[in-house]
């Protein structure tokens, strides 16, 4: 898969040189890449040898299928009757979508306050970048656009400097030939979706 190698590296090269200007444009600091869903174990695989900590980034991966069922661990049929409710559909739908946002942005800051002190001494310059992986297992109830719409309301920031911290999603789908800012979740039509803020890869 050429493409998608080069493609992450010239990800890896544009962090690494315009880090805090990311997001400046757009208004968030996210950047989008976008794979074939079919290509999802290549994905993982090449996402775990080219993103890793070095370089000045230290990256920090969140599989948002461990988050969203550990976030309805012991909810199940509570969920299920909700969505079953056609008069609360949509609204639960949207309630534990905005769960799952609070669910993710807790598991980064977590993992911002395990770089402790020690090591931001050991490594002064190292600039957290966050990655989300597995956003499929956001399909049916929701999509990476409105997962970015709920986290945006609360900006993530490095702790330790108050920056705004970059935001990778690998999204599962394909982008329509000849558009901008347009996106097939999971390579489907009837999920043509834009972009929430940010930038392409």
């Amino acid at each position: 898969m050429p493409d998608i190698e080069e493609r992450l590296h010239y990800l890896v090269e544009r962090l690494r040189t315009a880090y805090d200007s990311i997001g400046h444009s757009s208004g968030r600091p996210y950047i989008y890449f976008v794979y074939p869903p079919e290509q999802e174990r290549a994905m993982r695989r090449l996402a775990d040898e080219h993103l890793r900590s070095s370089g000045g980034l230290c990256f920090h991966h969140v599989d948002l299928l461990d988050v969203t069922i550990e976030a309805l661990a012991d909810q199940e049929a509570r969920r299920q009757d909700l969505l079953n409710d056609p008069s609360r559909g949509g609204g639960a739908a949207g309630s534990i979508l905005r769960l799952w946002a609070r669910a993710v942005t807790r598991v980064i800051a977590d993992a911002l306050a395990a770089c402790g002190p020690a090591e931001a001494l050991a490594a002064p310059e190292s600039r957290p970048v966050v990655v989300l992986r597995g956003l499929a297992a956001l399909h049916p109830l929701g999509n990476p656009t409105t997962m970015m719409e709920a986290v945006a309301e609360q900006e993530l920031r490095d702790p330790g400097s108050g920056r705004a911290i970059p935001v990778v999603l690998l999204v599962p789908g394909l982008r329509p030939s000849g558009s901008s800012r347009t996106y097939l979740f999971l390579g489907r039509e009837d999920l043509s979706l834009q972009f929430y803020r940010g930038e392409e890869v």
